[in-house]
C-alpha cells in the first residue's frame, strides 16, 4: 500500500507539472519528458511487445500498476475501450489541445508495445466528468472511425 501512495504522490508530481507546461508556448517539451519518461517506464517495468489488442491494453494499465485507476471497460472490434480516473491537472480548463500532448506519455508507452491510443473524451473539457474515454488499437490499424478528444 505504500508503494501505491508512492506511485500516487509521484504521478501527481508529474502531471502537476507537465500538464500546465503543456498549455504554456514551451508545450513541445512535454513531448520530450513523456517519451524520456515512457522510455524510463518501458524498461523499468520490463515492457513487452504484445500481439492482440486486450494484451495491448493489459500491458499499458500493468505499465501504471494502480489498476485502479486504469481500467478497461470492454475488447470488441480489435479496439480495447479503457477509461482513466486518475486525477489531472488539465481538468476543467477546455484545453483539450493540452490534453492531447500531456498524452503523448501513453502513446509513447503503447508504440513500444505495438498499439496507438486515441482520448475519445477528456476531462479537460468541461462537459466530461468521472473519467478520461481512450481506445486502444494495434500500431498501424487504419481505421479512421474513432474522433479524437481534441479534433471534435
Amino acid at each position: 500500500m505504500e508503494d501505491d501512495q508512492q506511485k500516487i504522490a509521484l504521478y501527481k508530481r508529474v502531471n502537476g507539472f507537465t500538464g500546465p507546461l503543456s498549455r504554456t508556448r514551451r508545450h513541445w517539451r512535454t513531448k520530450v519528458i513523456a517519451k524520456i519518461l515512457a522510455r524510463y517506464t518501458w524498461l523499468k517495468n520490463r515492457g513487452r511487445p504484445q500481439a492482440t489488442v486486450g494484451n495491448l491494453a493489459e500491458e499499458w494499465r500493468r505499465m501504471f500498476g494502480l489498476n485502479r485507476f486504469w481500467k478497461i471497460e470492454k475488447v470488441e472490434n480489435d479496439t480495447a475501450y479503457c477509461e482513466i480516473h486518475f486525477a489531472c491537472s488539465l481538468e476543467k480548463t477546455g484545453d483539450l489541445q493540452a490534453c492531447h500532448r500531456l498524452m503523448e506519455y501513453d502513446r509513447a508507452l503503447l508504440k513500444h508495445m505495438g498499439g496507438q491510443l486515441v482520448v475519445l473524451a477528456s476531462r479537460a473539457d468541461p462537459s466530461v466528468t468521472g473519467c478520461c474515454k481512450i481506445a486502444i488499437r494495434k500500431h498501424g490499424d487504419q481505421r479512421a472511425d474513432l474522433v479524437a478528444a481534441h479534433q471534435k
